[in-house]
């Protein structure tokens, strides 16, 4: 019995305290490490008792961090991530946290920068036997790793666009909500297949219903890519200053048109109130004219959309006619200038026969000469030698 419960009990009767008392807590033990353990543990050849200071400490760690790449940092806290859930996945009955719970987003991103790596391994590793079978199973992975990230990111898109289809839809309020009817009813039934296709119908009237090709235009019959390239060019049009003088300026003159046709209509109503005889002083000619007129507007209406995409196709043109005529001016000069080489080319062998007819002639009178020559310088010889010495 401890000195202080004695003195609490020690004058109370029939209490025999020479026995331990089962009641008793024990004192609890001082758990503090002794000197020798500690003097061990300072002494560990582990652990470095050298002073240093926090601007040391600093250039040490900021020298270590430099020296690694984003790329080299990336990989080993992907590594130690990997060691951290194998270990915690190896523990005897220990659960993942959901701090370390890999979700499927990174365990393909994992998957895949490892299947990355193998293949890196297997093109630098040199007399493998089997390199090459692994480096294909390595390459298939790969590729199916990047099929499913893109099914995945399509599957999101389609997700996204149903939400905003199904936001866009007008709500019936007599009609009863798809969690009503599921509760009901329990599971999918004949109702949630019919939400299903009426969702399905409206992405085929927002996007098309052919699968791969573009969504057309149900007022034209033309495809949104066209329809926006022409509002484009309609819009580059308007929005170019010269083109929006001369507008303004036909439009003044339309105005101005517009006022004599309306002060004439004035004069000849009253006219026709003033005589109502001559109401019919139109004649034949100007009414063919007039219908040739309303004829000529009917088919100029159906050129009206086109005269925008045809005025940007001939601007397009414009340099390439222009690069035309002058590879045609150029080809002109080129063939001036091998008509004159041809002609000069034929006045030259011209010359040519003449100078080798003139030698050969020439050629034949110095044969001719020499051979004369040749007969007097002999005549000559016998005549000094017959000459009395």
């Amino acid at each position: 019995m401890s000195a202080s419960v004695g003195k609490k009990y020690v004058n109370l009767p029939d209490i025999d305290t020479e026995q331990p008392d089962v009641y008793e807590t024990p004192d609890v033990a001082d758990e503090t490490p002794s000197e020798t353990e500690a003097e061990e543990e300072v002494q560990s050849a582990d652990i470095s008792t050298e002073a240093l200071g926090t601007n040391v400490a600093a250039a040490r760690f900021r020298a270590s961090a430099g020296d690694v790449d984003g790329e080299t940092a990336l990989a080993r806290y992907q590594r130690s991530l990997f060691r951290t859930l194998q270990l915690e996945s190896l523990s005897d009955g220990a659960e993942t946290g959901p701090r370390l719970q890999e979700t499927a987003a990174q365990r393909l991103q994992r998957l895949t920068h490892e299947t990355q790596e193998l293949r890196d391994q297997l093109a630098t590793a040199e007399g493998a036997q089997n390199s090459v079978a692994l480096m294909e199973l390595a390459t298939n992975l790969h590729d199916e790793l990047a099929r499913l990230a893109t099914q995945n990111e399509s599957h999101g898109a389609l997700a996204a666009l149903l939400r905003r289809v199904e936001s866009a839809q007008i709500a019936d309020p007599a009609a009863p909500k798809p969690e009503t009817q599921r509760a009901a009813h329990g599971g999918i039934r004949a109702d949630d297949s019919a939400q299903l296709e009426q969702r399905i119908v409206a992405l085929e009237c927002l996007v098309g219903a052919g699968a791969g090709q573009p969504a057309r235009d149900a007022a034209t019959g033309h495809g949104l890519a066209d329809a926006v390239a022409r509002l484009r060019q309609q819009m580059d049009v308007l929005a170019d200053p010269q083109r929006i003088d001369g507008i303004q300026r036909r439009a003044k003159q339309a105005l101005v048109e517009m006022d004599r046709l309306e002060a004439a209509r004035s004069q000849a109503a009253r006219a026709d109130a003033a005589d109502p005889a001559d109401t019919m002083r139109v004649d034949a000619a100007t009414l063919r004219r007039v219908d040739e007129l309303y004829d000529t507007m009917s088919s100029v209406d159906s050129l009206v959309e086109l005269a925008p995409a045809t005025a940007a196709r001939l601007q397009s043109l414009a340099t390439l006619h222009a690069e035309a005529t002058e590879a045609v001016s150029r080809i002109s000069r080129v063939d001036s200038a091998q008509t004159n080489i041809s002609e000069e080319l034929a006045t030259m062998r011209d010359v040519a026969a003449g100078l080798s007819s003139s030698l050969r002639e020439n050629s034949s009178t110095l044969s001719d000469n020499i051979r004369h020559l040749d007969a007097r310088i002999s005549a000559l010889n016998d005549r000094i030698a017959a000459l009395p010495k």
